[in-house]
């Protein structure tokens, strides 16, 4: 059957990069507590492709490449590798390295992993250009990727194609008690509480050990409530520090505020197999209506830029777009689709800063004659919902490594159906969303 792709102008690049790092109390390092926006969604690195979740799974499980703090792609339990030819790849991972459960890491484990990788609904965009991978020898695995693929080294750094013992992934455990190879091992997981996990004493690398005997994930929801538990010492760390406390946590002497520009963009998706986004000029016209500098002002009180492009301006193949603020045209283009002025658009959300993004961007809609009501949703369950194929127009960010094909591949290409983030695809048999 013929697949059917839906072409359409640049995504509505609402705004850009959060520029707002993690704050630090800093105050006992043998337990160190961090805040999280929302629970996680699973304990499975190959379940699971969003952030929250990807930072228990960095650290629960190692990867054959990882980034080190200049966002450079580095060996983590790969010893060498090299490339035969354009499309094969042999990687021989470090000996000794130990899982959780005490059994050593093998080349069956990496094979295991990458394929059960390929397969899950979740991450298969990952290794989306992986033909196959097979078995050399016990610490050996040879890659065969279906084109010359100059990225992929960076895709191997991701959590999606995290090392799980084969092994446990195959017990009837289900997830429960993961393990895993990292620097710190699963204790508990509290279902909207929080994860608790405790440090690896058999870690293989000793230089990157794990500096707290334990690490606590506390998920809270509302963003006052993380500065004020940073502030009372309730936790350590805040990831995401709303960018109206950015002010009070500077000027407070016991937090110290990082703050670096993001390789993040935070975006618009509009479903266009459902009206009225199935129109092009009405996708067109809600680009022209959005104001992203007021948005950037607004919602996020400047702590960011505007995204003018699906790849941010921290990475390499930046282009601007050809869309700026012009609600005049977004009403003629609304005239010229026969838009329907009557009916209400529902526009979704998750989370504080996407909230404020959300009012931002129906204000602007209001002002050309569109009514759109807020709804807004659990993160777990945004993610499903997003995913569902009956989303009309709804907020998501998306982040990236250094490579550009880290936002090209899993948001535009063929072989992310069926992955969360491939909504710019879709097949006659199936319901996607798209981006424009």
């Amino acid at each position: 059957m013929k697949r059917k792709i839906l072409h359409a102008a640049l995504i509505l690049a609402v705004i850009a990069m959060a520029m707002v790092a993690p704050v630090f109390a800093g105050t006992d390092p043998a337990t160190i507590t961090v805040a999280l926006p929302s629970d996680i969604v699973s304990l499975d690195p190959m379940d699971h492709n969003d952030i929250y979740s990807e930072k228990v799974s960095l650290l629960v499980f190692n990867r054959l490449f990882k980034f080190d703090t200049s966002f450079k792609v580095v060996p983590d339990v790969v010893a060498s590798w090299k490339q035969p030819s354009a499309k094969e790849w042999l990687f021989t991972i470090k000996k000794g390295v130990k899982f959780h459960d005490g059994s050593e890491m093998t080349s069956a484990d990496v094979k295991f992993s990458m394929d059960r990788s390929r397969e899950s609904a979740k991450v298969k965009h990952v290794l989306s250009e992986v033909e196959s991978v097979a078995v050399v020898d016990k610490y050996t695995v040879k890659v065969t990727t279906k084109v010359a693929f100059a990225p992929f080294l960076f895709t191997l750094a991701h959590a999606g194609v995290s090392i799980v013992p084969q092994k446990y992934a195959s017990s009837a455990d289900k997830w429960k008690n993961p393990i895993g190879s990292g620097p710190y091992q699963f204790v508990q997981w509290v279902s909207g509480d929080k994860i608790v996990l405790k440090k690896n004493p058999n870690y293989y690398d000793k230089a990157g050990m794990a500096q707290a005997s334990s690490l606590v994930f506390k998920v809270i929801p509302e963003a006052t409530s993380r500065t004020i538990a940073l502030e009372t010492g309730e936790v350590d760390v805040v990831l995401s520090l709303d960018s109206n406390d950015v002010k009070r946590a500077t000027a407070d002497s016991r937090l110290k505020v990082y703050q670096k520009p993001s390789t993040d963009i935070q975006y618009i998706g509009m479903n266009a197999e459902k009206a009225p986004f199935d129109n092009i000029k009405v996708r067109q016209a809600f680009n022209y209506a959005i104001d992203k500098d007021a948005v950037v002002l607004v919602a996020l009180n400047g702590y960011g830029e505007v995204a003018s492009s699906i790849i941010p301006s921290t990475i390499f193949g930046h282009k601007d777009g050809p869309y700026s603020y012009d609600p005049k045209k977004a009403q003629a283009l609304l005239k010229e689709a026969k838009f329907d002025f009557k009916q209400v658009i529902k526009l979704w959300a998750s989370g504080d800063t996407r909230k404020k993004i959300a009012e931002v961007v129906q204000a602007n809609l209001s002002e050309i004659g569109v009514n759109a009501e807020i709804e807004m949703f659990e993160w777990g369950a945004y993610l499903q919902a997003t995913n569902s194929g009956t989303q009309g127009i709804f907020l998501l960010g998306w982040g990236s490594n250094p490579d550009p094909d880290s936002m090209l591949t899993p948001l535009f290409s063929k072989g992310s159906i069926g992955a969360p983030a491939g909504w710019n695809w879709i097949r006659p048999s199936a319901r996607r969303s798209t981006m424009t």
